[in-house]
C-alpha cells in the first residue's frame, strides 16, 4: 500500500505541475513558435525581393503569360523593316511544342518550345550578321539559336537561314487546375 500511495502521489504531483506550469512558460513557447513562423516568412519575402526583378524581366520577354508568338513576328518584321531587308526576308513558325518539365508539372503549368525558322535572300554577310545579332540579342531572354547559316553565295549577295527555338511558359494550366480543386 505504501507504494500504491508513492506512486499515486507522485502522479497527483506530476499532474499538479502540469496543470498549475506557469502561464510565463506557456507563453514563451508560444512566443518561440511565432518567431519562428516570422522567420519563415521573412526569408519568403527576402527570396521574393531578390528574384522578382528578373522575373519581371522574364515576364516582360514574354516567357510566362500571355501569348507572345505574334510579338516574335512582329519584331523579327521591324528588325527586317528597320534594315530595309523586308522583301528578302521569309519565316515559318511551327505550332508549340509541350515540353516535358517536371517542375512545370508540378506546378500546373506547360512548358512549350516555338521553332522560328527565317531566311534572308540575296544578301550581304554584313547585312544578315546584323540582323541575326539584333533579332537574337532583343529576344535574348527567351530565345536561343539553333542553328543559322550561310549559304549559296552569288555577285547578288547570298542565303542565311536560322532556326530560333522560343521558350514560353502557359500558366493556364495551373488555373484550370485550381479552379477544378
Amino acid at each position: 500500500t505504501v507504494l500504491l500511495l508513492q506512486a499515486l502521489a507522485w502522479g497527483v504531483l506530476w499532474g499538479a505541475q502540469y496543470v498549475l506550469k506557469p502561464t510565463w512558460q506557456q507563453s514563451e513557447t508560444q512566443a518561440q513558435a511565432s518567431q519562428a513562423q516570422w522567420d519563415e516568412a521573412q526569408a519568403e519575402q527576402d527570396d521574393l525581393t531578390t528574384y522578382r526583378s528578373r522575373f519581371e524581366q522574364l515576364k516582360a520577354a514574354g516567357l510566362v503569360g500571355g501569348d507572345p508568338r505574334a510579338a516574335w513576328v512582329d519584331d523579327l518584321l521591324r528588325t527586317a523593316r528597320d534594315q530595309g531587308l523586308q522583301e528578302r526576308l521569309g519565316f515559318t513558325l511551327a505550332p508549340p511544342e509541350t515540353l516535358a518539365v517536371d517542375e512545370a508539372e508540378a506546378a500546373g503549368a506547360q512548358v512549350k518550345r516555338h521553332v522560328l525558322e527565317y531566311s534572308l535572300n540575296r544578301v550581304h554577310e554584313v547585312e544578315a550578321l546584323q540582323f541575326m545579332q539584333r533579332f537574337h540579342q532583343d529576344h535574348a531572354l527567351i530565345a536561343r539559336p539553333a542553328a543559322c547559316w550561310l549559304e549559296r553565295p552569288t555577285p547578288e549577295g547570298l542565303t542565311a537561314r536560322c532556326r530560333v527555338n522560343f521558350l514560353h511558359i502557359d500558366p493556364a494550366a495551373a488555373a484550370v487546375h485550381n479552379e477544378a480543386s
